[in-house]
């Protein structure tokens, strides 16, 4: 299956909310955090203003409250003021104090927030699919997926290899995918990867005889991605040079 190379980037949303504007349609190519949509910010927009206010009546009290002490201080006798006064005034400072460090904390969430509504591609790449549109609830967790992005030349190609058959393999043989439907046009792949683990088989292509209750390995190749014909999410057909089926092995060796 051909994807892009990173790997399909499913963009989601970091929280719930309204869409507020798209920036994107399927085919626009994206630097590096260009925005791709924007979430409705008005409710954090509003926390922002408020946490700037409560800040800055804590910032008044806290000047109101070093006055003061600086004139209970500045007197010669002492016992001018009594002492539960002037630590009235000593803690009301303490607490403006605290204050100032909770609106500091609120108004960083709420600019996070904010910045968070924006969301931006993750790298330079191309938006394959969107499923969002302004107006619409972008939610964590849905049938599938708001934005497919990822970059697209070079094409990489997820190749499912037969557990029957992964023995055969060898990364440093030739590789060339065909496009169904035409076998003249043809790629020549160039090893990228194997992936150590194998998994059941995912990706099935409709071949009657295939076996969907396999473990495939899977080996990513990259191609040129000059070719117009070729989509990403299209299947198409790989032959790799490999090891003969009816190659036997003694203690392992041939």
């Amino acid at each position: 299956v051909v994807e892009a190379s990173t790997n399909n980037i499913y963009i989601g949303t970091p929280f719930n909310e309204i869409v507020w504007e798209v920036f994107v349609k399927v085919g626009d190519t994206l630097k590096k955090g260009d925005p791709v949509f924007q979430l409705d910010s008005r409710t954090y927009e509003a926390q922002l203003v408020e946490a700037i206010a409560a800040k800055q009546r804590a910032q008044v009290e806290l000047e109101n409250a070093i006055t003061e002490l600086s004139l209970y201080d500045a007197l010669k006798d002492k016992r001018a003021v009594s002492l539960n006064t002037y630590n009235q005034v000593f803690f009301k400072k303490q607490t403006a104090l605290a204050q100032i460090e909770v609106q500091e904390a609120r108004i960083k969430t709420a600019q996070t927030f904010i910045d968070r509504s924006f969301i931006r591609a993750p790298c330079d790449g191309k938006i394959l699919q969107r499923n969002i549109f302004k107006g619409e609830a972008a939610n964590l967790f849905v049938n599938e997926s708001l934005i497919i992005f990822g970059p697209v030349c070079p094409y990489h190609l997820r190749v499912n290899i037969d557990e029957d058959d992964a023995w055969r393999f060898r990364p440093d043989t030739p590789a060339k995918a065909f496009v169904r439907g035409n076998s003249s046009l043809s790629f020549p792949l160039k090893w990228v990867r194997t992936e150590p683990m194998m998994i059941p088989k995912k990706n099935l292509t409709g071949d009657n005889a295939e076996r969907v209750d396999s473990r495939v390995l899977v080996v990513i190749y990259e191609f040129d991605c000059s070719n117009p014909s070729v989509y990403a999410g299209q299947v198409m057909d790989v032959y790799i040079e490999s090891i003969p089926a009816n190659r036997r092995y003694t203690n392992g060796k041939n």
